[in-house]
């Protein structure tokens, strides 16, 4: 009997028992792909008897489930009743020649290389033995009888749903996007935790003269585009209005000298040149966000796709400007006088960041965050900035 504490030792450990023995009767609450006892197994597959690995919460990677596509040997237990938890690895020559891996540990990269893990290794020379591999070799018989072998298609279903939860699982452990660092627990970044009632005194701390310029901004924004079904469709000083840029329409609409709330672009020369020219591209990008409704990154890359046509490279300011004009609730105008303080709330890096690691780092986590998910308005004002809530950030984190 020995007790494994550490990655390295259960590494150790795995490739031993795999190399050693003749057959492998496991039973697993998840698996992955891509580290070195991966390798091995797939070496050794022709040794399985049993295997049975559950999908629960989308933990599974499906690239270990493709290895396995119509193998009779492994099955995956779908949707059991509770949490399918098991992590009990067998390894046998026969009933009396045996050692059995159990603990905490699934078969995953993360439990071989950085979690905290705690696993017993049994072997058939142990006290009690008999009745140890008994009771093991009934719960992997009764777990692999719950489940299934999947085919190409179980596969491609389940490919697709791993894809649209991983960005959820990944927010769960406070970690957003692919730019890979030790993250800040989410209850402890004060941004996500902030309630509504905070988040209307924080924002109101410039004054309610501010907070009313502010809303006729976005109100005037909302009235263009409801008037037109696409952007290159408005008058030059509606567009240069919407896209921060200094224009005319303080002549005959009250309020829109206001124009660089949200971010002002009087210096994006490129993007001036791009509106006064009446960009298609641009209008087409717009076209990909709707007025109403879910935004999925889906919209955002098919707005980035056609933005980046006509300015490529990482023109983030010009772009969620345009953005935040169009769908308030859900973006902010990341600029450079906002981005320090807003990455820093956010317990983000600000070096790097892109239009990638906008919606990964920054939407997302917006979309967490306690003051966005439950805005609880007690006034026609507060309820105005309910509709703006993502742009107004701008207004705590704006540095004159």
């Amino acid at each position: 009997m020995k007790l494994i504490t550490k990655p390295k030792d259960l590494r150790k450990e795995f490739k031993r028992l795999i190399k050693k023995y003749k057959t492998f009767n496991w039973a697993t609450a998840w698996a992955s792909a891509g580290n070195k006892i991966f390798d091995e197994l797939l070496e050794n597959k022709y040794k399985i008897e049993k295997i049975t690995v559950g999908i629960h919460f989308y933990q599974t990677h499906p690239d270990f489930i493709k290895e396995f596509i119509d193998n009779e040997s492994v099955h995956f237990i779908e949707q059991p009743e509770g949490t399918f938890h098991p992590k009990a690895y067998l390894f046998s020559n026969d009933e009396n020649d045996w050692e059995l891996l159990i603990g905490s540990a699934n078969f995953t990269t993360s439990a071989f290389s950085k979690n905290c893990e705690v696993c017993m290794l049994v072997t058939s020379k142990d006290s009690n033995a008999d009745e140890v591999y008994n009771i093991a070799i009934q719960l992997i018989k009764e777990s692999f009888e719950q489940g299934k072998t999947f085919n190409e298609l179980d596969w491609q279903n389940y490919n697709k749903i791993w894809n649209i939860q991983q960005p959820k699982i990944d927010s769960l452990s406070g970690q957003y996007g692919t730019e890979k660092y030790i993250p800040t627990p989410i209850h402890k970044v004060k941004l996500q935790t902030k309630s509504w009632d905070q988040f209307i005194d924080d924002i109101y701390k410039k004054g309610s003269q501010d907070v009313h310029r502010r809303i006729r901004v976005i109100e005037i924004a909302k009235e263009l585009f409801h008037k037109v079904s696409h952007f290159n469709e408005l008058e030059n000083d509606e567009r240069k209005f919407i896209a921060g840029i200094p224009n005319n329409l303080m002549a005959t609409i009250d309020g829109a000298e206001d124009w660089a709330y949200f971010g002002s672009m009087k210096g994006a020369g490129m993007f001036k040149k791009h509106i006064n020219d009446n960009s298609e591209l641009i209008s087409k990008a717009l076209d990909q966000i709707p007025l109403n409704g879910q935004i999925t990154k889906t919209n955002y890359d098919n707005f980035l796709k056609y933005f980046q046509m006509e300015l490529p490279g990482n023109y983030l300011a010009t772009s969620t400007r345009l953005l935040a004009m169009k769908r308030p609730d859900i973006f902010i105008c990341y600029d450079s006088k906002n981005n320090h303080r807003l990455c820093k709330d956010f317990g983000i890096t600000r070096n790097g960041m892109n239009n990638e690691r906008y919606w990964d780092e920054i939407i997302l986590r917006i979309y967490d965050s306690d003051w966005w998910q439950r805005p609880t308005p007690k006034s026609v004002v507060e309820a105005k900035i309910s509709l703006a809530r993502s742009s107004f950030l701008d207004s705590l984190y704006y540095l004159e």
